[in-house]
């Protein structure tokens, strides 16, 4: 009976399936039922970890909001309750998804915060809490961007508040050794040589020893651009690098100097003639070795009132925005003799800027440098008519809107990225292409139907870095400066217009555009928040904002009437690097989103990009008249 049951069946017998035992059977029933249970496990769970995660974004973008409302307002930023509340905000988020992409934030920000809390209250127990969030986020996530950042805050805390060097030391070692990388290697290397030299701490012969030049940072040729009253000047190196300044007064025949003294760095030979400025403001740039890894920039001062300094990353430079007013020179270099008349006046057309290249000789090795100089404009009359805006009809000429319109008659139009730098691209379309097509339509718009006086940038495809074309608004002294870019998502789907001014960024999606803009990391843009607030002590926020809004409305509302479908993503603050230093009102508008299908169509057509630069233009427009109509109120 047995053999027969297990006798295979014969070669030529059809194969067919054979019951099974009964008790066989069942086992691969609960078998089947347990696989299919946990593959439905496994998807109803991924479904899950899904809306947590988008959950999870939507909170933290809240619990960072809350914390820059915290830093912005004095009144609840002096409640030791409320950043509690705010700690609490981002630990929520971190113990729901530990592992999460949003979890090294958390961290770092639950860490940032009880630092902030321990300097506004002075309880030991917020600087344990700071130490060890630090800590937990530099250990369980090493290869996260952050983690350098944790671990230089940790030694900072060791060495100034615990002032416990050696522990601080280590701290600096573990960056040089595993981020050399990171944006903070070089400060490390900096604080460890200054241990080396200042404290009884033992450093690895490794990390004291001299560094040869090519383990250094390279200092590149400084740029600079000037006016009678304004110059930027441009310090860009290889990689970051820490730097410090001081301000050093006139000393006998010694003029007032500014020193930039950047960190384990190393300026070529070629590099290090002076370069002479001589605008009334500056009289020249030295650039030296001051020791083995400092390089040393001085800038000798003539007459200046103001300065700001900070830096830019990808590729990491370091501005200084000079302010002042030019001296006037001695009438004994005005006099002309009498054997020889002086030329006749040269008329320069409004707006029009000398661009000067000074180059040394070639044997010196030192760098070209770009001098833009302010040529003055001479006015003219009123025009007859007070009832008409009369287009502008010469190189002199100003139309009653520029007359009246609280001096705003010089527009500064930047079409963004250009040359080496595409901008986004989708669908075989790239945004600066799209952007300096808006930009001469708007630029066109402004001098034939409203009159203005207007200069652009770039008006071919080049690259011009961010700095540079606010340095260009400032040395022409723009009265408006409008920068044109189109949009871009990861989602196709993502669609519509909106319009920026600089400040603090007010949501994540905010930085996300400004990161994109500025060619860095969200990263970077949230640490440039954190000085942000001095840089932007004198700009013109409140205009910006106004500025913002006219063209915003002109831009949703006339395309609406031009028959197009527009979603109005409205007017958003965040921190642009084309914006920062600006000395007029100025804005950022996203046209549109280059990833969208639909959108996309539009933006190949140049009907569409002329109704857009139509619209641009009537929204600068509404806002000058806005502000004429204003003044005469008063």
């Amino acid at each position: 009976m047995m053999a027969r049951d297990i006798r295979l069946p014969a070669p030529c017998s059809p194969s067919r399936p054979r019951p099974l035992p009964a008790f066989a059977a069942g086992v691969l029933v609960i078998v089947l039922l347990l696989l299919a249970a946990a593959s439905g496990y496994a998807t109803d769970n991924t479904g899950l970890e899904a809306i947590m995660a988008s959950r999870a974004s939507q909170e933290y973008r809240a619990a960072r909001d809350y914390f820059y409302r915290l830093e912005r307002d004095r009144r609840e930023s002096g409640k030791r309750q409320n950043w509690l509340n705010g700690i609490r905000n981002f630990r929520k988020i971190y113990l729901a998804l530990p592992e999460g992409k949003l979890a090294p934030s958390c961290l770092y920000m639950i860490a940032r915060m009880y630092r902030q809390m321990y300097d506004r209250f002075h309880h030991p127990l917020d600087l344990e809490e700071a130490t060890r969030s630090f800590g937990e986020l530099a250990r369980r996530f090493p290869g996260n961007e952050l983690a350098d950042d944790a671990l230089f805050a940790t030694a900072e805390i060791y060495l100034h508040e615990k002032k416990d060097p050696a522990r601080a030391a280590t701290f600096y070692s573990d960056i040089v050794k595993r981020y050399r990388r990171g944006d903070k290697y070089a400060q490390a290397a900096s604080r460890l040589r200054e241990l080396g030299r200042t404290a009884d701490v033992t450093v690895s012969g490794q990390l004291v020893a001299k560094a040869a030049p090519e383990q250094l940072v390279h200092v590149l040729p400084v740029r600079y651009w000037s006016s009678d009253d304004y110059t930027r000047i441009v310090i860009r190196t290889t990689a970051p690098v820490h730097y410090s300044t001081r301000l050093l007064e006139k000393n006998g025949s010694q003029p007032r100097r500014l020193l930039v003294d950047l960190h384990q760095s190393y300026i070529p030979p070629k590099f290090r003639a002076p370069i002479p400025i001589e605008d009334g403001l500056l009289r020249q740039v030295r650039s030296g070795q001051f020791n083995d890894n400092t390089v040393q920039v001085v800038l000798d001062i003539e007459s200046i009132s103001d300065y700001k300094i900070f830096s830019l990353n990808d590729p990491f430079r370091v501005i200084i925005d000079v302010h002042g007013r030019k001296k006037q020179k001695p009438a004994a270099r005005e006099q002309v003799t009498a054997t020889k008349p002086p030329p006749p006046p040269v008329r320069v057309q409004p707006g029009a800027v000398k661009e000067k290249v000074s180059r040394p000789a070639a044997r010196s090795g030192a760098p070209a440098v770009v001098i833009l100089r302010e040529r003055k404009k001479k006015r003219v009359a009123a025009a007859a008519s007070p009832a008409a805006t009369v287009p502008a009809t010469g190189p002199d000429s100003i139309s009653l809107a520029q007359q009246l319109g609280l001096g705003v008659r010089r527009i500064i139009i930047d079409p963004g990225h250009g040359g080496k730098d595409p901008g986004a691209m989708a669908f075989g379309l790239k945004e600066k292409d799209i952007v300096l097509k808006v930009a001469r339509y708007t630029a066109s718009m402004l001098r034939k139907k409203y009159g203005y006086e207007v200069i652009m940038t770039r008006d071919r495809d080049v690259f011009l870095p961010l700095e540079e074309r606010t340095a260009i608004a400032n040395t022409k002294k723009g009265d408006l400066f409008v920068s044109i870019h189109v949009n871009a998502h990861p989602k196709h789907s993502a669609s519509g217009l909106e319009t920026f001014y600089l400040n603090l960024a007010t949501n994540t999606e905010a930085m996300r555009v400004a990161a994109r803009e500025n060619a860095t990391s969200t990263h970077n843009i949230s640490e440039l928040q954190d000085i942000l607030t001095d840089l932007m002590k004198n700009s013109k926020i409140r205009e910006s904002s106004r500025l913002a809004r006219y063209v915003q409305t002109n831009l949703v509302q006339g395309l609406e009437r031009d028959n197009y479908r527009v979603k109005d993503l409205g007017v958003k603050q965040a921190p642009f690097y084309v914006l920062i230093g600006a000395e007029m009102p100025a804005v950022l508008a996203e046209i549109s989103f280059i990833t969208n299908p639909a959108e996309a169509k539009l933006l190949r057509r140049d009907s569409y990009l002329r109704d857009v630069a139509r619209q641009i233009a009537a929204g600068i427009a509404a806002y000058v008249d806005h502000q004429r109509t204003a003044a005469l109120r008063y």
